[in-house]
């Protein structure tokens, strides 16, 4: 029914109550009863759900405490409801809409006070709905009753809301309802994650959900799983020193790779293999590192083995065996010898004159030449110097420095000095004066 026809009714009303009053003047004056019995009633108005008028046959429904029949109506496509009644003079009426399988009550006009005098009544009705909660959530990862989950698994489930409202989806531990964490503003239909970390090994833990939607919750069943029985540690690797190295300082740092499968931290003991003594422990090694111990005051030119255990508290594993050779004792000097320049007149490096002219003249640059030898631990570098101040230093054989300009000045002396250092820091020397101009 449409306003205009709702507006003809009032009209149409209006001239009942009229001819009404006209005719039953007389009559009322004497049977007030009888009349009251015979009142005839509508209530009708616009239902909004939400601020949006309400869909075709929306139950609207009146109540009266004293007479509890239902009374009925179904909303047009417009939204419009209209209640017939007779009766219920002095009685108040009770709304309710019908919305989702639910009867809620109007938010302003909750009810109507029925009076002889009025026949009709326009009441709109307006129902505020607060959505629908979430679903249970569902789909755990791990599955219910799984077994050998990792000690630091990531807790999921799948969430969805018919309002498709976005929810913070909270992760409980069953035993004792302590929070494990929360994902927030998860989409409906999406998936809801947090990490339960530092579990123990080989035990059975149970875990439930919580979606809220800001208005609604919905928890969800409890699940459980098992942890793994905890895995020994991978064999130590890489060893440092390297198997079957040699001229090994006596003073060194020995260390290992090792990695645990749970990544369990251990402590790596190293130890002597010949008599399997304690070398030294590395405690608390994170599982994917290196692990130390020095290793001090060894004796020269011997060969040691040793090996080395993880211990993750509840496992252990024991590398390979491995060894390596200490250096030799070294103090003797190296051996060093100034080749070029020697006796002799040169002119810019190539000799001219024999050995008889001394000290050696020199005009203009010339490439100092020098032999260095060390039967021992052999020749780092050899350093060389003029008149105290070095000039160069050469690491490898040939061992040659060039030497260009000196002060323009006739026959001035110079002392040639060449250092061989070998790789104990033992040092030999050769030196000789010369004479050189440009």
């Amino acid at each position: 029914m449409g306003v205009k026809e709702v507006m003809s009714k009032k009209r149409l009303g209006s001239y009942f109550v009229i001819i009404f009053i006209i005719v039953s003047f007389p009559v009322s004056a004497f049977i007030p009863t009888f009349a009251e019995s015979l009142c005839f009633h509508s209530v009708y108005g616009y239902v909004y759900i939400n601020d949006v008028l309400a869909e075709d046959e929306t139950e609207v429904k009146l109540t009266f405490i004293d007479n509890p029949d239902e009374l009925i109506d179904l909303t047009d496509s417009s939204g419009y409801y209209q209640i017939d009644f007779k009766g219920h003079n002095c009685e108040e009426g009770f709304f309710s809409v019908k919305f989702e399988g639910e009867w809620l009550i109007p938010f302003d006009n909750s009810s109507v006070e029925i009076v002889s005098e009025e026949i009709y009544y326009e009441i709109d009705l307006h129902i505020l709905t607060l959505g629908s909660p979430p679903d249970k959530p569902v789909d755990p990862e791990p599955a219910n009753n799984s077994e050998n989950v990792p000690l630091n698994p990531s807790l999921n489930v799948h969430v969805n809301d018919s309002d498709n409202d976005s929810m913070n989806v909270s992760f409980y531990n069953a035993e004792d309802n302590s929070l494990i964490g929360i994902d927030r503003s998860v989409p409906s239909g999406g998936t809801a994650s947090v990490v339960w970390g530092d579990l123990a090994i080989n035990t059975v833990y149970f875990w439930y959900t919580i979606a809220n939607d800001s208005v609604y919750e919905t928890r969800s069943e409890v699940w459980n799983f098992k942890t793994i029985e905890n895995q020994p540690p991978n064999k130590p690797e890489n060893p440092f020193p390297e198997n079957g190295a040699e001229d090994v300082d006596i003073n060194l740092d020995l260390s290992v790779d090792v990695c645990d499968p749970d990544g369990d931290p251990m402590d790596v003991t190293f130890h002597n293999a010949s008599d399997n003594s304690i070398i030294g422990t590395d405690f608390g090694v994170p599982a994917g590192t290196n692990a130390s111990v020095k290793w001090e005051s060894l004796s020269y030119n011997k060969t040691y083995s040793w090996y080395a255990i993880a211990d993750d508290s509840l496992d252990e594993t024991k590398s390979d065996t491995w060894s390596f050779t200490t250096e030799t004792f070294d103090d003797i000097p190296p051996e060093v010898s100034i080749v070029k320049p020697q006796k002799g007149l040169y002119i810019f490096g190539i000799k001219i004159l024999p050995r008889f002219i001394r000290p050696a003249l020199i005009i203009g640059k010339i490439t100092i030449e020098s032999n260095a030898t060390d039967d021992n631990s052999g020749i780092e570098r050899v350093v060389f110097y003029i008149n105290g101040k070095e000039i160069g230093n050469a690491t490898a054989p040939p061992y040659t420095c060039v030497w260009k300009k000196a002060r323009i000045r006739l026959l001035h002396i110079f002392i040639i000095k060449v250092v061989a250092i070998d790789y104990k820091g033992n040092e030999a020397s050769d030196k000789m004066i010369v004479r050189k101009f440009l």
